[in-house]
């Protein structure tokens, strides 16, 4: 609080001193603006260039695809196959693939659930990434 000096004797005014005020806030400002970046954690991605090319991979290992059609067809690269045959020959064929990737292709109208029981039988004949196809 400040004195006033003037009219009446030994008065008090009741007016506060903001200059002190606005020194702190503006040290916290400065600090606060020079600490900000420093203290931010920077993620880097790094996302894979797009190719066009649909050939296999340079190893000569030709990709797993089940198709799941509306009618409860399913076919493993094209060839028709049954429910019960399907872990057998998914093993067979995993044993010599290094990148044990299963491709999915489903028709909009299958159900959901039988698309995770391929899913888990794919697991369990050994698969260690299951992809779905879109369109």
């Amino acid at each position: 609080m400040a004195m006033a000096i003037g009219s009446r004797k030994n008065s008090l005014r009741g007016d506060i001193n903001v200059t002190p005020l606005i020194d702190v806030v503006l040290v916290l400002l400065i600090i606060f603006m020079v600490l900000t970046p420093a203290m931010l954690k920077h993620v880097r991605i790094a996302v894979p260039d797009k190719t066009n090319d649909s050939t296999p991979s340079e190893d000569g290992e030709i990709p797993i695809v089940i198709e799941y059609t509306a009618r409860r067809e399913l076919t493993v690269n094209t060839e028709p196959l049954s429910f019960e045959h399907l872990a057998g020959r998914l093993a067979e064929r995993l044993r010599s693939d290094r990148r044990k990737v299963v491709f999915f292709k489903a028709d909009d109208d299958v159900a959901y659930g039988d698309v995770v029981k391929l899913m888990d039988i794919a697991r369990g004949a050994g698969a260690k990434t299951l992809a779905i196809v879109t369109r």
